[in-house]
């Protein structure tokens, strides 16, 4: 099957300029490859064959990326890896057929990466960046020109007083009957109150909210106009220790904060009702095009819910796990490109990888939530940056383990070893540090 209904870019007549062009072009692949993933994983089958027909990947390798028994999210990234592998050309016509309306039609988010009020070709340097990705029009020979700046790595302000809002969407209760009460679920929501309190900011909170209501308060609190929006989703704020009515309308500062905790799977988040909102719907009220009150501000999403039914195991290291002894049970919550200017400063900080459960102990919360509050309280003490906190989550979450029964054929019961990796994707651009005193108070 040959180029018809995607017409793709001519591969040849490639001149010196056009090389420096194209090297821009797999950087621009490179950088955006998450907010990309997040788009074609909807449906990886679709894209991989457009691919295929512009010659851009063998039928070799389409085999092997359509046969994978990985997710759709893993195979995109193979793809795209597989892309940027080859040469800048490549990724300059993927790029280019990115913006072929038949590609997004399929995947209409494509609408929020590339500006599709300008429709000039990726190749047109004379009119500026045709999409949202930025596509440098100088001669990058000239590393000033094209990296305003150097390589001088600044630290976001955080300097107003609230630092921010801290939004915490706590679904405990569902009707849909698959989905079990999250008990646990209001320690987690209490411990982040405490902590991000006295980070100094804002911490407002609205429970039990179906996928649609979680989408609209987003999109409330991306705008902040009425206070009448927030109470209709019964919007609460963290004062003296407890959930009180909010009474004012809150403003954002230097920094924002989204926590979802939740049931979730592969495709995102559940709302109270089964219905589900994916990650990137929970980002974009915030994008750069939506939210210009967090334009180059950072936004952070910790999203508790598990992203599968599989159970993750261990293997053997030399030295014997520590076994957690709790009551626990595992959540059915069987469910970033920083040139890029509506996607960039956005940091996902996930409980566990695609595909997989995670813990809530029925008292204590969750593994994730109770290591974020606990690296947070005790390392922004130090003054130590957002980085080098979640990797200290993700070792501690990653060192606990839970031992849970399995049935063989036979009827017999022996016992397995859960584990949990919490996962970051982000696109910060400077270091983010939250301020905090030496000695917490409540």
């Amino acid at each position: 099957m040959g180029c018809s209904a995607v017409h793709c870019p001519n591969r040849s007549g490639i001149s010196n300029r056009s090389l420096n062009f194209f090297r821009s072009s797999m950087e621009t692949l490179r950088e955006n490859k998450t907010v990309l993933t997040e788009i074609l994983s909807a449906d990886s089958s679709f894209i991989l064959q457009h691919v295929e027909e512009c010659g851009l990947i063998t039928t070799r390798e389409y085999r092997m990326l359509h046969s994978s028994n990985k997710s759709n999210w893993d195979t995109i990234v193979l793809l795209l890896d597989k892309l940027r592998d080859k040469d800048e050309n490549t990724c300059k016509v993927f790029l280019d057929m990115l913006q072929k309306t038949e590609i997004v039609d399929q995947y209409p988010k494509l609408k929020e990466v590339f500006n599709q009020e300008n429709k000039p070709s990726l190749s047109d340097c004379s009119s500026g960046p045709a999409l949202g990705l930025p596509v440098p029009c100088t001669d990058v020979s000239d590393p000033e020109a094209s990296v305003p700046g150097g390589n001088e790595v600044g630290v976001y302000d955080m300097s107003s007083i609230p630092r921010g809002l801290c939004l915490i969407i706590n679904n405990k209760n569902f009707v849909d009957d698959r989905l079990k009460v999250r008990h646990g679920t209001d320690k987690d929501a209490s411990d982040l109150a405490k902590v991000f309190t006295r980070l100094k900011f804002t911490v407002l909170m609205c429970k039990d909210q179906t996928a649609v209501e979680m989408k609209h308060v987003l999109e409330v609190f991306s705008e902040l106009k009425q206070l009448s929006n927030l109470q209709a989703h019964a919007v609460k704020e963290w004062v003296g220790g407890e959930f009180a009515e909010l009474k004012e309308l809150p403003q954002h500062g230097d920094a924002f904060v989204c926590c979802i905790l939740s049931h979730g799977e592969k495709e995102g988040v559940f709302g109270k009702d089964g219905m589900v909102i994916r990650t990137i719907d929970i980002q974009s009220p915030f994008n750069g095009r939506n939210c210009r009150m967090l334009l180059e501000k950072p936004k952070l999403f910790f999203i508790q819910a598990c992203l599968g039914s599989d159970v993750q195991d261990g293997v053997p290291l030399n030295k014997k796990p520590k076994v957690q002894e709790m009551d626990t049970f595992m959540d059915t919550d069987g469910v970033p490109v920083h040139t890029h200017p509506i996607y960039s400063d956005f940091l996902v900080f996930m409980s566990n990888v695609e595909g997989y459960l995670t813990i809530r102990d029925k008292t204590n919360g969750t593994w994730f939530i109770q290591s974020l509050c606990s690296q947070l309280e005790k390392s922004c003490r130090r003054g130590q940056d957002i980085y080098d906190i979640l990797i200290a989550v993700k070792d501690e979450v990653s060192k606990k383990a839970h031992e849970y029964p399995v049935k063989d054929t036979d009827g017999n019961y022996s016992y397995k070893l859960f584990k949990q990796s919490p996962e970051v994707r982000d696109t910060l651009t400077k270091k983010l540090i939250f301020p905090a005193e030496t000695t917490p108070t409540d």
